[in-house]
């Protein structure tokens, strides 16, 4: 038996193809960051009732366009209340300090007699002047009282001034001469529309005092506000565009410019991923947009 051997070549076969040189990816399209965001009103104010009372008028409803200033209920005040605000407009401390100058002034006056006639005597050698020393610098101590009382009293008047002012933008009218009115309104801080009514706000109810009684809120522009994650909050610029849909809304588009990225993460436990805020602004000349609207935005990466 006779064994051959054959002695082939290290190259491939025939029927292999040459391997293809490396190319680069196809280019791929613009990369787009897309978040969920949530709307909001640009400048919200509250409106508090701030004394108990009955309800007279309610002149307002929820998408009411407002201007500043403008009444949005009227409210007739409990005793209790115009009793409590009287006794803020006569602060007593004003009157026991006015009243312990007076007894000092009238204190005075017998000590400064005291004091020239012990003068004329100290000058005759007819009175020590120890005697003359003593009672002056019982004056002196005496006038320096007054003058801290004095100082005392222009603060708390100042004060009173200040709770006078105050008190009449909680009632929604000027103060005259101390006069509380039994009738109070609740008047809007800014223009806008009322986003809000409490459901206690009724006409005839009595109520106490009452936080968030309305809520001013201006709709154009609104706010888109999200959390981008720390890769994409990088790459989102101020200025930058985006376009922005709504489930509520098919079919509509609107567009907004980013006015706002947070510089700290909202996350800080090492754990925990980081997340960044990011505002968006969006024009609202129809009004189509509500806020509490949840939002898809579609943001082009910088650069």
């Amino acid at each position: 038996t006779l064994c051959l051997g054959l002695s082939l070549p290290v190259t491939g076969f025939a029927t292999d193809k040459p391997a293809a040189p490396a190319t680069a990816p196809p280019e791929s399209a613009e990369p787009e960051i897309i978040f969920n965001a949530k709307l909001f009103c640009s400048l919200k104010r509250h409106v508090d009732l701030p004394f108990k009372g009955v309800i007279t008028s309610l002149r307002v409803h929820s998408g009411q366009r407002v201007a500043k200033g403008e009444i949005l209920a009227t409210y007739r005040l409990s005793p209790e209340s115009r009793m409590a605000i009287q006794q803020r407009l006569a602060p007593p401390q004003i009157s026991e300090i006015e009243m312990r100058r007076l007894e000092m002034d009238r204190a005075l006056v017998p000590m400064v007699n005291k004091q020239n006639e012990l003068t004329l005597l100290v000058q005759k050698k007819l009175a020590p002047t120890q005697s003359l020393a003593q009672i002056s610098q019982e004056i002196a101590l005496l006038r320096k009282e007054n003058t801290t009382l004095g100082n005392n009293l222009s603060k708390a008047r100042h004060l009173a001034q200040q709770d006078a002012e105050l008190l009449g933008d909680l009632l929604g009218t000027a103060l005259k001469s101390g006069q509380v009115p039994r009738e109070a309104s609740l008047t809007s801080p800014s223009s806008g529309y009322v986003i809000g009514v409490s459901p206690e706000m009724r006409e005839g109810a009595e109520l106490s005092p009452l936080p968030g009684a309305f809520q001013i809120g201006v709709m154009d522009p609104m706010l888109l506000r999200a959390q981008a994650f720390e890769i994409e909050a990088l790459q989102v610029k101020i200025g930058q565009k985006a376009e922005v849909t709504l489930d509520a809304l098919p079919g509509k588009k609107f567009q907004a410019t980013v006015s706002r990225v947070a510089w700290s993460s909202v996350a800080t436990g090492p754990d925990q991923p980081a997340y960044y805020e990011v505002e968006l602004q969006v024009p609202n000349p129809d009004l189509d947009l509500k806020e509490g609207l949840k939002a898809r935005v579609v943001l082009r990466k910088s650069g």
